[in-house]
């Protein structure tokens, strides 16, 4: 008999099949549903992203930055939003020839220590024109003081209504200004929170997740609450508008190292960043990514500590290390170096000793070596006010991720530079550009947005021209507005060196 017709053979396949095809079967027919609905939830645009998504922070409350002028014309920037935002404005009704750009950031996007007239939103916006006149180019400036990326995605989200044609985001050097607890990320294994992260990409997964929010939060208080004020428990709820430790009386001192507080910040950031790229992807608007500069040669840590393991034999000969190299310096640069790294190895965390170093390595012409030393003392700041590596690499990772369109608007600094190390050649203090430095910004962006074809020119004079308009213009301010940059400036500095003369500070509860 053929053994293909056996009976007992033929049993054995069909118990084989039904053991496997009908689950195989079951979950193919189980996941198509749950595409559908996913599916679904896009096409009639359920479960957007909102600021109630973010998995690390909360808000009290969270209020438009644009509101409409009074004859119903025009957006312009809020009043209660003006200690943290110029005033902008843009038109209702968007023309057809217009194109749109929003750009996202803090300080730095602002334009300070002055302000938006010599930022380089006004001068991309210029240079716009001058290249490609066909248009009508409106370039908005969303820069808020002391804003960090967590802080600019509801701004970003509420921007998508006012019919944008670009975004920028520039930002990363405000992600350590507030006091925020993030000790419900540490608790948490970081498989847990991969896959949350990944999950939180769905429509209906953040629909679901709102939903027990919501009965959870029921639970906890009969107040009807608004959908933008929706509280989450499990993590800390920030006030509406900045206050960063800096603000007041005794914030720096509670600056101290924290390896973990730090992981968690570059994970926030990152996760921020996917939040921006998803919201742009959704609704059709390319987003620009740029990393800002940080002045790496002329910006000494704004506080240093010793480890905690370190004894104190160790840490007088950390003083001994440095004080040498001071002394042998002149004569023997060399030697400098030396006794500089000896305190480096003694203590590899010491933010002064890899700055001090860092100069010695400058004076003796190595600047590569220069320029690691400077970025190793700007990441072991205790008080970082200036943009990390961690930081930079998240950025770069979101940028390969997704695809993002990117300029490094640090290294294109860093090209004006003779020694190729940013400093105060091109910054005015710790991030903030130069007039100058704001130009070649511009320009950079203008280039890159040629190169996309979002604008077309005929100029072959456009860069020179854009530089001879922006310096038009700021001949063109009056000298209150110098002297109020200069102002700003100093007190920038007493806010950095925590000598701002705020309230004394409230701890928050976690």
């Amino acid at each position: 008999m053929n053994a293909d017709r056996n009976p007992a053979v033929e049993a054995r396949r069909r118990k084989f099949r039904h053991r496997w095809v009908f689950p195989i079967v079951s979950i193919l027919l189980g996941l198509s549903i749950f595409v559908l609905l996913e599916l679904a939830c896009a096409v009639f645009g359920f479960g957007e992203l909102g600021a109630q998504d973010d998995p690390f922070v909360g808000f009290s409350s969270v209020r438009p930055l644009f509101e409409p002028t009074a004859d119903g014309q025009r957006f312009h920037t809020s009043p209660v939003r003006r200690k943290f935002f110029k005033e902008d404005s843009f038109a209702v009704r968007k023309q057809p020839r217009e194109f749109r750009i929003f750009v996202f950031g803090g300080s730095t996007v602002q334009g300070n220590p002055f302000s938006i007239e010599t930022s380089f939103p006004a001068y991309l916006q210029i240079a716009l024109q001058i290249a490609d006149p066909s248009r009508e180019w409106k370039v908005v400036n969303c820069g808020g003081v002391s804003y960090a990326s967590y802080r600019l995605v509801p701004v970003m989200q509420e921007c998508l209504d006012y019919d944008p044609d670009l975004f920028i985001f520039c930002g990363g050097h405000n992600e350590f200004l507030e006091d925020v607890s993030y000790s419900s990320v540490r608790n948490t294994s970081p498989l847990i929170r991969d896959g949350v992260a990944n999950f939180n990409q769905l429509r209906s997964f953040r629909i679901l997740r709102r939903a027990f929010q919501w009965i959870s939060d029921s639970a906890e208080s009969s107040t009807i609450r608004e959908p933008q004020n929706v509280q989450n428990f499990s993590k800390p709820m920030l006030p509406e508008e900045v206050d960063t430790l800096l603000d007041h009386d005794g914030g720096l001192a509670t600056y101290h190292r924290d390896i973990e507080h730090a992981s968690a910040v570059a994970e926030h950031f990152h996760g921020n960043l996917i939040r921006m790229t998803e919201l742009c992807r959704s609704s059709s608007v390319p987003l620009l990514l740029m990393l800002p500069p940080s002045n790496l040669r002329d910006c000494p840590p704004f506080k240093t500590e010793f480890s905690e393991a370190l004894s104190d034999d160790e840490r007088r000969s950390i003083a001994t290390y440095l004080m040498k190299a001071r002394e042998v310096a002149a004569a023997d640069i060399m030697a400098a170096i030396e006794s500089a790294q000896a305190a480096t190895q003694l203590d590899p965390h010491y933010a002064l000793a890899w700055y001090e170093l860092s100069h010695f390595q400058l004076a003796s012409r190595q600047f590569q070596a220069a320029e690691q030393s400077f970025r190793r003392a700007r990441d072991e700041d205790i008080c970082p006010l200036r943009i990390t590596s961690a930081l930079e690499d998240a950025m770069l990772k979101v940028v390969a991720q997704t695809n993002s369109h990117f300029i490094d608007v640090h290294n294109l600094l860093k090209q004006r530079c003779a020694n190729g190390i940013v400093g105060d050649n091109v910054l005015v203090d710790h991030v903030h550009p130069s007039f100058r430095g704001h130009e070649d910004i511009a320009i950079a962006i203008a280039e890159w947005m040629i190169q996309q074809k979002f604008a077309v020119t005929q100029e072959t004079r456009w860069q020179d021209k854009t530089h001879e308009a922006c310096q038009s213009r700021l001949q063109s301010l009056d000298n209150l507005y110098f002297l109020r940059g200069r102002r700003a400036l100093e007190n920038l500095r007493l806010w950095a060196a925590g000598r701002s003369g705020g309230p004394p500070l409230k701890t928050r509860p976690p």
